[in-house]
This record gives C-alpha cells, sequence and structure tokens, in this order.
C-alpha cells in the first residue's frame, strides 16, 4: 500500500496494480484546474518501479479526486470504474468509452481469482472544515477489498470522503433508493462472508470523528489511515508533505477507548505492507527518489502548520 497524497493509494495485490484517485496535479489556487502531464509521467514512473497500474477506481468527480483521471487511463490502458461523471470527463478527455465502467453501488469486481472489490454507495461529507456546503447528495463511492491468501482472508475499507449522521440516512438517486451508506457497507461485509475488516482508510481530513463513531464499532478494524490531507496551504507534490499531520482528540480518544493506532504518512510515497501478521511500514526510498522526495521523513521543502488544525473537529461533532 503507497499513499502519494490526498486519498491517492496505490495496491499492487500480487501481480494486480490498483490506483486509487490518482489526482496530483493540483493546485491551492482557485480557478479551473488541468492536468500537469509531466508530473503524472513521474508519478507513474515511481508506482511502477516495484509494481504495475492494471485497474483504476474513482471514489467521486471533484478536481482533487478525478483531475488526473483520463490522463492516467490513456498512459496506462487500465480498466477505470468510476462515477458516470468521472467516465464522461474520460471519454471527454479522449478515453474510449469502454475503458471506463460507471459504478453506481453494489458491484462486485473480481479483480483475479483472488482480489475482489465490492463497490460501496457512500456519502460525501457536508462541510468543509466547520462550514456546510452543498455536497450532501453528492454521489460518492468507497471499496471494499478482500483478497484471499493460503493464510487468511485480507479485507480494508478505502473511502475518499464521508459524513457523520448522513451514513445512516437513504439516498435517492434517479428515482432509486441507494441505501443508507452506513446499511450499505454492512451488506458488502456480510456478502463477503466477514463481520468487519482490520483497515479502514477514511476521509476527509477533518471531521473524521463524525463517521468514526458509527465506522469503528460496527466494524472494528485494527487500524485507522486517515488521508485525505497535504491539498490546503502550499500543496507541492515534489516538495513533499508540507505539514505534519495531527488529528483531533474527540478522534484521538474514540481510537484509545477501543485501542486502535492510527497509521499516519509521514511524506508521499510513504508504504506499508500488509499480510496475515498486520500493517507494517516499509522502505520505499528508490520510488521516492525518482521524484526527488526523501528515503523517510519529510521534505525536502520544510514543514509549517496544518492550515486546517483548528477546524479538525468542531462545537458539533
Amino acid at each position: 500500500m503507497t499513499w502519494f497524497g490526498i486519498s491517492n493509494y496505490h495496491y499492487q495485490i500480487g501481480d494486480v496494480g490498483v490506483l486509487i484517485d490518482g489526482a496530483v496535479s493540483l493546485r491551492p489556487v482557485l480557478g479551473k484546474q488541468t492536468t500537469n502531464e509531466q508530473l503524472v509521467d513521474k508519478v507513474h514512473e515511481s508506482l511502477t518501479k516495484r509494481g504495475t497500474i492494471n485497474v483504476m477506481l474513482v471514489g467521486h468527480h471533484h478536481f482533487d479526486h478525478s483531475l488526473d483521471t483520463p490522463y492516467w487511463a490513456k498512459k496506462t490502458g487500465a480498466k477505470v470504474y468510476a462515477p458516470a461523471e468521472a467516465c464522461m470527463e474520460a471519454a471527454a478527455g479522449g478515453v474510449p468509452v469502454e475503458q471506463c465502467v460507471p459504478i453506481h453501488g453494489g458491484e462486485v469486481i473480481k479483480l483475479s481469482p483472488h482480489v475482489t472489490v465490492r463497490v460501496v454507495r457512500w456519502n460525501h461529507s457536508i462541510s468543509s472544515g466547520c462550514k456546510l456546503t452543498a455536497n450532501q447528495d453528492f454521489k460518492t463511492y468507497g471499496f471494499l477489498f478482500t483478497v484471499q491468501t493460503p493464510e487468511k482472508q485480507l479485507a480494508w475499507y478505502m473511502s475518499d470522503s464521508g459524513a457523520g449522521s448522513e451514513l445512516l440516512k437513504e439516498y435517492v438517486d434517479d428515482g432509486v433508493n441507494r441505501g443508507a451508506p452506513a446499511v450499505n457497507l454492512m451488506k458488502a461485509v456480510r456478502d463477503a462472508g466477514l463481520t468487519g475488516f482490520d483497515i479502514w482508510q477514511g476521509g476527509p481530513e477533518t471531521r473524521v470523528v463524525s463517521q468514526a463513531r458509527i465506522v469503528i464499532p460496527q466494524f472494528q478494524p485494527k487500524y485507522v489511515m486517515p488521508h485525505h490531507f497535504g491539498f490546503r496551504g502550499g500543496y507541492d507534490f515534489l516538495g513533499g508533505l508540507h505539514y505534519t499531520y495531527k488529528s483531533g482528540p474527540k478522534l484521538e480518544e474514540l481510537l484509545r477507548s477501543f485501542n486502535i493506532p492510527q497509521v499516519v504518512p509521514d511524506n508521499y510515497l510513504d508504504a506499508w505492507v500488509y499480510d496475515k501478521d498486520g500493517l507494517r511500514p516499509v522502505e520505499n526510498a528508490d520510488a521516492k527518489a525518482v521524484v526527488g522526495l526523501p528515503s523517510s521523513g519529510p521534505g525536502p521543502k520544510p514543514q509549517g502548520v496544518n492550515p486546517r488544525q483548528d477546524e479538525m473537529e468542531c462545537p458539533g461533532d
């Protein structure tokens, strides 16, 4: 598992390489965002030092998640599973229509005889920091991975956004009841023959405690890997993560009560191995060297303070 900013992950699962989101061309300014093809090329070179990209999954159609999807798709030829809006954008960018499959939630995707992804109709966070936004009914998806190994079945859930109590509310899209996100996740877990999962990779950065109060008691993850941070306040992929992630006291108290560690990256392209023995960090120096990042720790640019630090948790949480 390699994290490379925001909610971008790469998983190498045997001979199957999976790219999640992959937006690296972001600029921390308002206005139209465009793909930096040279930067994507560099990140591609880095990720493929040790792996492949055969499949792409996109959680929702916002520029900080799907901005670079068309270029990644054309560069890799990978099969893409994404919201319909992202597939339309990819087609407009020259990606063959059949290469991008629109998702709606409930799909069971077999990536290999041993690897399955279940698409979960999730929910977008409804606030930015402590301010409400217009995202309450925005189509967002999470991905439950199960991998059958000789020793045990591995399982983790990756969601690149998510609200709090709204996860318990049913949603109707185009006249179809897509269900309540938390119930959808429960159905996916049960369909996989499980009662929970080992790892929860949850976003967004702010107010994650609201959804953690729903996800953690029900699914009992052994590890929490927070993400969706590093964009605001000076994002520069080649400069490295520009502040140290620090969660709020309410989330930390909740995790302590369940004895769950947070596994937090220090920098882009930090990597971990997840197997029968659990989750552990691994060095990724050769991949980092491609883009000029140090073999460990932050840098090369100095770190400052998270501009959202005072909004990690809000009075209503």
